[in-house]
């Protein structure tokens, strides 16, 4: 039987990114067949592979094994001149260039698009930052939350007294998808043009395109969204609700839907008053109906509720814990939890990719791997020998984690 080709069969990446929204993205790119070069710095572990837990008897992060399947790591020292080499060989074999260093820190290093672009002339190179490569922010330190703070995000999240911080690190996960599907629409330039691009994606700027109505209402009603925990500022029922023992969220904001929950409640009566007998009315009267529907659902468990109204058509879920999910029928239909023998950490389950293909199932091979597990392998690869690689070991250009380890744990 012939091999499946996958969507990014033969596509090539040199991944100098960090933490999060660059590995996200790479680690998507390498499930469809990219391959994926992973660049770490020489010395210590740090950023996401110095960050607790660790996986037991080990120094591997979970953060970082949850990020970088699919990926073979080399160590190089950008302040080696052999280093340097190192990667304009790699370059010169890519088609893509991927860096999230704040502004100015990859030319500073001599790694950044114009170096690049004098290597490969079409090359496609991706930054990712906080504020973007220009304006009058760029300059600036930022993470996730910062972008979270001022893009507007905080603004709406939390309670009226207090502005939240998402639960995850939703700046990076949306950075690291608009950078993914830009890189894809670049490859797509490319091939019609021949030409090569710069993609500059910032954090605040994804964060800003994700406040649904929150920003053409204000442009165009002059109408700001207030915090209110859990509800949605334009529609009801469409909250978090107690039950007896835990909660529930509940859309039955269209006429249909609040019909159908009102007749379960036993007051289908209710869909017909004048107070709530259209979304418009039912946010006027927003806290009379939320103490009507947490009074009614006091009374019952979590699973009877979703039992009930499942039945009758009304949109509802329980809040799920992380272990509820990873044990969910849902999730192993899905394929979404997988699992990937670790060199050191042994069996590892990590979340699996949501992007479904009809002709296979885009998943990468390779588990996560060791800082500098794969440097003399790629070196060889490209045509160094042994002994260049002993010298540049010795010299400090480059780093092997994976064999420093490995004699440390035999001794």
């Amino acid at each position: 039987m012939n091999k499946q080709v996958k969507i990014l069969e033969g596509i090539k990446i040199v991944d100098l990114t960090r933490v999060f929204t660059g590995p996200f993205c790479t680690q998507i790119l390498a499930d469809m067949g990219a391959e994926v070069i992973k660049i770490e710095d020489v010395g210590p572990n740090s950023n996401e592979r110095s960050w607790p837990p660790f996986a037991e008897g080990t120094e591997e992060a979970t953060y970082f094994i949850g990020l970088n399947r699919g990926k073979r790591s080399i160590e190089l020292n950008f302040r080696e001149d052999k280093a340097k080499e190192i990667f304009y060989k790699l370059v010169s074999e890519a088609d893509i260039v991927f860096e999230n260093f704040a502004p100015g820190v990859a030319d500073k290093l001599k790694v950044g698009y114009e170096d690049c672009k004098k290597i490969k002339e079409d090359i496609i190179y991706l930054s990712i930052s906080a504020f973007g490569q220009y304006g009058p922010l760029s300059k600036l330190p930022g993470y996730d939350m910062l972008a979270q703070a001022m893009g507007g995000l905080m603004s709406i999240t939390g309670y009226p007294d207090m502005p939240l911080r998402v639960g995850s690190s939703i700046g990076d996960i949306i950075a690291g998808l608009y950078g993914g599907m830009g890189l894809l629409a670049a490859l797509h330039y490319r091939n019609v043009t021949g030409k090569g691009e710069h993609i500059d994606v910032a954090l605040v700027d994804c964060i800003f395109t994700c406040l649904e109505n929150s920003v053409p209402a204000y442009t165009i009603c002059d109408r700001p969204t207030q915090r209110q925990g859990s509800r949605h500022p334009d529609g009801g029922p469409y909250d978090v609700y107690k039950c007896k023992d835990g909660f529930v969220g509940v859309v039955a904001s269209n006429e249909k839907l609040w019909g159908s929950m009102c007749k379960t409640m036993g007051v289908p009566e209710m869909a017909l008053d004048p107070k709530f007998n259209s979304n418009a009315t039912r946010l006027e009267n927003i806290e009379e109906m939320t103490d009507f529907i947490n009074n009614w659902m006091k009374d019952y468990t979590v699973d009877e509720m979703v039992a009930m109204l499942r039945e009758a058509r009304v949109a509802i879920a329980p809040i799920l814990e992380v272990p509820q999910i990873c044990e969910s029928e849902n999730t192993k239909a899905r394929n979404m939890l997988v699992e990937y023998e670790h060199a050191t950490a042994g069996k590892v389950k990590v979340p699996g990719n949501p992007i479904k293909f009809s002709s296979y199932e885009a998943l990468a091979e390779l588990p996560p791997p060791f800082k500098g597990q794969h440097t003399k392998e790629l070196l060889l690869e490209m045509g160094y020998s042994e002994e260049e690689v002993s010298e540049m070991l010795d010299k400090g250009a480059i780093g092997d984690g994976f064999i420093t380890r490995a004699v440390n744990k035999k001794k």
